[in-house]
C-alpha cells in the first residue's frame, strides 16, 4: 500500500473510532436514562443492568482507549442520574464520582485485559473467540459490580450500617449482622445480581462482537479493494 492508501486508511479507522465511540456513548444514555437498560430476572433476583455492556463492547471491539470514553460517559450518566432523581437506598451513593464515574474506568481496562490475555493463551478461531469474549464481559461485569459496591462499603460502610440499625430493633438481629450490616446489604443486593447481570453479559456481549467485527471486515475489504483500483 502507498503512503497515500495507508493515510486514507488510518483517517478511515479514526472516523470509524470517533463514530463508534459517538455511537455506545449514546447507547449508554439512552440505556441509563430510559427503564429499557434494565432486564427483569425471576424472583429473587432483582433486575440486571445492561448499561454497562456497550462499555465491554467498545473496550473489545476498539480497544482500551475506546473502552476508557465509553466507561467515562457511563459513569458520568450515573452520577448525573443519581443527583437529578430522588435516590433512594444503595442509589443515593452513586452521587459520590468515586463510586459511580471511578469504577466504570476500570471495567474497560480489565475487559480488554483478561480478552488480550486469554487470545495470547488460547489461539483464537471463530469458537475461542466467542469464549474469550463471553470471559471478558464476565470479567468487566464483575469489575463493575465489585468496584462499585466496594467502594460504598469503604466510604459509607459506617453510616450504612447506622442507618439500617436505626430501623432494626436491637433483640431482632444477630449482634454480627448489626455490626456489619451495611456489609451484609451490599453483600445481599450485589451477589445475586452481579450473578445475573455476568449471565447477561456472557450471552449478549459476544454477539454483539461478533457482529460489529463482521461489518469492519466488509467495510475493510471494500475499502482495500477500492485503493487497488
Amino acid at each position: 500500500m502507498n503512503k497515500t492508501g495507508l493515510s486514507r486508511a488510518r483517517q478511515s479507522e479514526r472516523i470509524r473510532k470517533m463514530v463508534v465511540t459517538a455511537m455506545l456513548s449514546a447507547i449508554v444514555a439512552v440505556l441509563t436514562f430510559t427503564p429499557i437498560g434494565m432486564i427483569p430476572l425471576p424472583p429473587p433476583l432483582l433486575s440486571a443492568t445492561t448499561v454497562h455492556i456497550p462499555v465491554l463492547v467498545a473496550a473489545l471491539v476498539e480497544g482500551p482507549a475506546v473502552g476508557l470514553i465509553v466507561g467515562a460517559v457511563f459513569g458520568l450518566c450515573s452520577f448525573i442520574r443519581a443527583w437529578e432523581s430522588g435516590a433512594v437506598g444503595l442509589t443515593l451513593f452513586f452521587r459520590n464520582p468515586l463510586v459511580s464515574v471511578l469504577p466504570r474506568l476500570v471495567v474497560p481496562l480489565v475487559a480488554f485485559g483478561v480478552w488480550a490475555l486469554l487470545r495470547r493463551l488460547i489461539r483464537p478461531n471463530a469458537v475461542t473467540d466467542k469464549l474469550h469474549s463471553a470471559l471478558a464481559a464476565v470479567a468487566g461485569t464483575l469489575t463493575n459490580t465489585v468496584l462499585c459496591l466496594g467502594m460504598i462499603v469503604l466510604l459509607y460502610g459506617g453510616d450504612l450500617t447506622a442507618m439500617i440499625n436505626e430501623m432494626i430493633s436491637a433483640g431482632s438481629a444477630d449482634a454480627a449482622y448489626l455490626n456489619h450490616a451495611g456489609a451484609w446489604l451490599v453483600a445481599v443486593v450485589g451477589v445475586p445480581n452481579g450473578i445475573g447481570e455476568c449471565l447477561v453479559a456472557a450471552v449478549i456481549v459476544p454477539m454483539i462482537k461478533t457482529a460489529v467485527d463482521a461489518v469492519i471486515r466488509r467495510s475493510s475489504t471494500r475499502r482495500a479493494k477500492g485503493n487497488q483500483q
